[in-house]
């Protein structure tokens, strides 16, 4: 079952990339540039791996738990920052940091490519973790969410070095980089994998019920989230596909 969910994975976000590598004017994007922020990107899952249980250890050597929350919605909403909204999006965002460095984007489309792909490596790694059961299916629907954040993330990385080279206000633009991906991630955990009927098992029948129905509205809204995302970029493409650096 894994093998088949890395494979339609791969397959299914092999193709969104490769039509975003097409939508930039002058495609001049090299294959290299194009696709090492990918195996940047799963670099970045082992390295929230790594800061996650630094975290742990830390906390633990502090006497706090999770398990020291009452509060489901509170413990909830903590286990999502800690253990993905807040370490998943700093791993991204120092692997975007680093492609960057190494291949000097020529204009905002390119920063968005870069953090798409680091998106889809995280995805990839992912899928061959967490892949293992029938539903891990389900995942297909929101599969392509980590690309939207990095899209997120790269694009305003992007507009804030155009507008400090042009002497525009930018350090919003870098807030705004790691701030939403962080908020997003959060409230799309908190609504899936740490879901408190998932998640935490000492809760009545009838908040479970209504955490079920949360966890699938945010999977509906974020599957069309995805569609309209991806539809932005490329609308958007000639546009920042100009704003050379």
């Amino acid at each position: 079952m894994m093998i088949i969910q890395v494979l339609l994975t791969s397959i299914i976000l092999g193709i969104v990339y490769k039509k975003m590598l097409k939508w930039e004017c002058d495609m001049s994007i090299n294959r290299k540039q194009a696709f090492v922020p990918i195996f940047l990107g799963i670099l970045a899952t082992i390295l929230t791996l790594v800061f996650a249980l630094g975290i742990a250890f830390t906390f633990m050597n502090m006497g706090f738990t999770i398990e020291n929350i009452q509060n489901v919605v509170i413990k909830s909403f903590v286990t999502s920052f800690w253990r993905a909204g807040l370490i998943e999006e700093i791993s991204r965002l120092l692997m975007i940091i680093l492609a960057i460095w190494l291949f000097k984007p020529k204009n905002v489309y390119e920063y968005i490519l870069t953090g798409a792909a680091v998106g889809i490596g995280i995805t990839l790694l992912e899928e061959f973790v967490y892949g293992e059961d029938i539903e891990g299916l389900l995942r297909l629907l929101t599969l392509g969410v980590h690309t939207i954040f990095g899209i997120i993330m790269g694009k305003y990385i992007g507009i804030g070095q155009y507008n400090k080279k042009n002497g525009l206000p930018y350090k919003r633009q870098y807030l705004i980089a790691f701030s939403v991906p962080v908020i997003l991630h959060t409230i799309y955990d908190v609504c899936t994998v740490f879901n408190p009927a998932i998640f935490i098992n000492n809760i009545d029948d009838e908040r479970t019920g209504i955490w079920i129905l949360i966890g699938l509205v945010c999977i509906v809204f974020t599957t069309i989230f995805q569609f309209v995302a991806i539809k932005h970029v490329k609308r958007d493409a000639e546009k920042y596909s100009k704003m050379l650096m």
